[in-house]
């Protein structure tokens, strides 16, 4: 007779198998990668800024009457919001530490973030330039409390469709030193919006893609991303990849148990 496992089960045996596989730099024979993996995406230390970012995501479930949402007619609360849309603390602590490390100072954001992934990208130092393109109107109004309230860094927050306003907003930057997407529900425009960034990247740029197996979209654009010839290094972490335009370091695809 055999055995049948339900999706929950086998999820999570592919979760262990990962963890035990892919952990601690397991196999990674590159000193930069090597480091990155294990001083950087594995860090546990916390930061102070994590536990000031993750009392702002508290508040905002206070403050409904503070924001204009058009979706209060669909029984949607900012606390539904937040808990569909907004970043999880494990990686945005994540988006912390890397840029803390590659100190971008030209940083751009495509998709949906509820300001939370903001402040996370952007308040290692102070005096960044970045620009956040969000193309859900309802959420703006807690996107800019967010950044008016909190922000280290003034942010250029940006309202409307992610391929028109992409192009205007990587000519105002000039160049992208750090480019997180958070374009799940993109589908056919991801790979478009990625080629665009593409033109404005240089050797140090950093993607960081959220979601890259929400989706067949998704991960169409993570195949994509990984086999573009540009990318050197890409790192696999289930649910968010990061993608390097190293030339020093060959090419390659990593995954990691995070």
């Amino acid at each position: 007779m055999g055995i049948i496992l339900h999706k929950p089960v086998l999820r999570k045996g592919i979760l262990l198998y990962r963890r035990i596989r892919h952990r601690k730099g397991y196999g990674v024979h590159s000193p930069f990668v090597y480091h990155l993996i294990t001083k950087v995406i594995e860090e546990k230390a916390s930061y102070y800024r994590y536990n000031d970012i993750e009392r702002i995501r508290k508040q905002l479930r206070y403050k409904e009457k503070l924001f204009d949402i058009p979706v209060k007619t669909t029984n949607r609360t900012v606390e539904d919001i937040l808990k569909q849309e907004s970043i999880l603390p494990k990686y945005g602590a994540l988006l912390f530490r890397l840029t803390n490390y590659f100190r971008p100072q030209n940083i751009l954001q495509v998709g949906p973030t509820i300001g939370l992934s903001t402040l996370y990208l952007t308040s290692y130092a102070p005096g960044l330039k970045c620009i956040s393109l969000e193309n859900i109107p309802a959420y703006t109004s807690i996107s800019k409390w967010v950044y008016a309230n909190y922000a280290r860094t003034p942010i250029d927050l940006r309202t409307g469709n992610l391929k028109e306003s992409l192009p205007t907003a990587l000519h105002d930057l000039g160049n992208v030193d750090f480019v997180y997407f958070n374009t799940p529900n993109e589908q056919n425009t991801n790979i478009g919006l990625f080629n665009e960034c593409i033109k404005f990247a240089h050797k140090g740029t950093v993607f960081v893609f959220q979601g890259i197996q929400a989706n067949r979209y998704m991960r169409e654009l993570w195949e994509m991303v990984c086999a573009h010839p540009e990318i050197t290094v890409s790192i696999d972490l289930f649910s968010m990849g990061i993608a390097l335009l190293n030339k020093k370091i060959h090419k390659r695809n990593y995954t990691v148990y995070f």
